[in-house]
């Protein structure tokens, strides 16, 4: 809504004016004062707007969080979703693919890889693998958070045998009773799907829930 004042001309006393001119300042004060209802130049924040309406949005200043504008919408943090989420004529896709494959090559001469650490998660959704030789590349996976997904994909034109463990607390894998349940992919195509849940302590362990052409060992 746009501000109006009277307008002192250069012809007009000064003292003449001397009520127009208190208008004027008090016009402005009530503007600026319902103004500050919103925003809050001492705190830096506004508040209490009913409607925003903008080209653009960028949460953070040195650290971007958000940025949203004509072409993207990129959420730049970790994002806590405590209601449903609704796809509507839309799609969900997942490219959290780890880039590097965790193959021989990767490993070296140890054969060995570890996914996540004992402080940190699985970092990817999936993790591709493979092995050129005839010995056997272990993957030994640490805990995940409850309700992380985990796939391993074996992507590579190779026979190679990948074998895949937990690092910490053993996989739940069907018909294992005794040693450690070991997940087994050996060809282009074998994959296993993992989920993270409750033990029913708060603990999180990983179950295998899907896949294909893999083997329990």
């Amino acid at each position: 809504m746009s501000i109006s004042i009277t307008q002192i001309l250069g012809t007009d006393s000064l003292s003449g004016s001397r009520i127009t001119i208190n208008d004027n300042f008090n016009i402005l004060a009530s503007e600026i004062n319902l103004m500050e209802n919103y925003f809050n130049p001492t705190a830096g924040t506004i508040t209490n707007l009913n409607n925003v309406i903008t080209d653009s949005l960028r949460v953070g200043s040195s650290t971007v969080l958000l940025d949203i504008n004509a072409s993207t919408f990129d959420i730049l943090a970790d994002v806590n979703l405590t209601k449903n989420l609704t796809l509507s004529g839309g799609g969900l896709f997942r490219n959290d693919v780890d880039p590097q494959t965790l193959d021989d090559t990767f490993a070296g001469p140890g054969l060995s890889l570890e996914v996540g650490t004992s402080t940190a998660i699985p970092p990817y959704t999936i993790e591709r693998v493979g092995n050129s030789t005839t010995s056997t590349l272990s993957i030994q996976v640490n805990d995940g958070a409850i309700g992380q997904e985990l796939f391993f994909v074996y992507s590579e034109a190779n026979t190679g045998l990948v074998e895949i463990t937990g690092a910490v607390t053993d996989f739940v894998l069907p018909d294992v009773s005794t040693g450690t349940p070991t997940l087994q992919l050996s060809q282009q195509g074998d994959t296993v799907h993992l989920l993270c849940v409750d033990d029913g302590t708060g603990n999180g362990v990983w179950f295998l829930v899907g896949g294909a052409g893999y083997s329990i060992a």
